[in-house]
C-alpha cells in the first residue's frame, strides 16, 4: 500500500469508519503498517513523559533512555502480549473462529490513540489527556472488533478486550518507580506517586526516630 492509503485508512478508523476496520481485518499486507502505527503512538507518548520530567520534574536523569525507548519497548511487547490474550479469550474460551492475524491488524489500529498521551507533559492537564488517551484506546478497540468481527457478541468483544488491556495496565506500573522509570505516557504519573509516598515514608521514619531518642 501506498503511504497516503495507509493515511487514509487509519484516518477513516479514527474517524470511526466501520469499513476501515473491515479492511484491515482482511487486508494482510496491512499487518506492518498496523502494528507499526500502533508503536510509533506508543513512542509518541513516551516522548511525553520525556517532557513531563523536563517540564514538571525540572530534571530528565534517565528518563529518556528508560521511559522513551525502553518503556516504549515494554509497552509494545506487553500490548502485543494483550492483543495475545484477547485472542486467546475469543478463541479459547468462546470459540469464536477469528484469525490471529486479522484481530491483531483491528486491535493494533484500536492502540493508536494512545499517541494522545504525547501531552501528558503539559502541566493541569497531563494526567486528565493521559487517562484520555487510554479510555480512546479501549472505546476505538471494542469499536474496532465489532466492526470487523460483527458475528462476535458485545460482551465478548468487551471481556476480551478487559483481558488484553489488564496485562500491560497492570504490569507496566509494577516495573516503574522512581529508580526505574519505565513509564510511557499516563504511566510517568506512577513515578511520581511513588516518591510521593516515599517522601511521607522516610518523613514518617524520621518523626518516630525523633519520638525514640527524644531525653526530654
Amino acid at each position: 500500500m501506498a503511504i497516503d492509503q495507509v493515511i487514509a485508512r487509519l484516518r477513516r478508523a479514527l474517524m470511526l469508519d466501520p469499513t476501515a476496520f473491515e479492511e484491515a481485518r482482511d487486508d494482510v499486507a496491512f499487518t506492518p503498517m498496523a502494528l507499526a502505527a500502533a508503536a510509533i503512538a506508543v513512542f509518541l507518548g513516551g516522548i511525553g513523559s520525556f517532557l513531563w520530567a523536563a517540564i514538571i520534574l525540572d530534571s530528565t536523569g534517565d528518563i529518556f533512555v528508560e521511559a522513551t525507548i525502553l518503556g516504549s519497548i515494554f509497552l509494545i511487547l506487553l500490548m502485543l502480549a494483550g492483543i495475545a490474550i484477547g485472542y486467546v479469550v475469543l478463541t479459547q474460551i468462546y470459540k469464536e473462529d477469528v484469525a490471529p492475524d486479522a484481530l491483531a491488524r483491528v486491535m493494533a489500529i484500536g492502540h493508536i490513540p494512545f499517541a494522545l498521551s504525547f501531552l501528558v507533559f503539559i502541566p493541569g492537564l497531563g494526567f486528565a489527556f493521559g487517562m484520555l488517551a487510554v479510555a480512546l484506546m479501549f472505546f476505538y478497540t471494542i469499536f474496532g472488533i465489532r466492526a470487523a468481527f460483527p458475528n462476535i457478541k458485545p460482551l465478548r468483544v468487551l471481556i476480551s478486550v478487559l483481558a488484553a488491556f489488564a496485562v500491560w495496565a497492570m504490569i507496566l506500573p509494577l516495573l516503574t518507580s522512581p529508580s526505574d522509570a519505565f513509564a510511557p505516557g499516563v504511566f510517568v504519573f506512577e513515578i511520581s506517586e511513588d516518591a510521593f509516598e516515599d517522601f511521607f515514608s522516610i518523613s514518617s521514619i524520621d518523626f518516630n526516630l525523633e519520638d525514640i531518642f527524644d531525653t526530654e
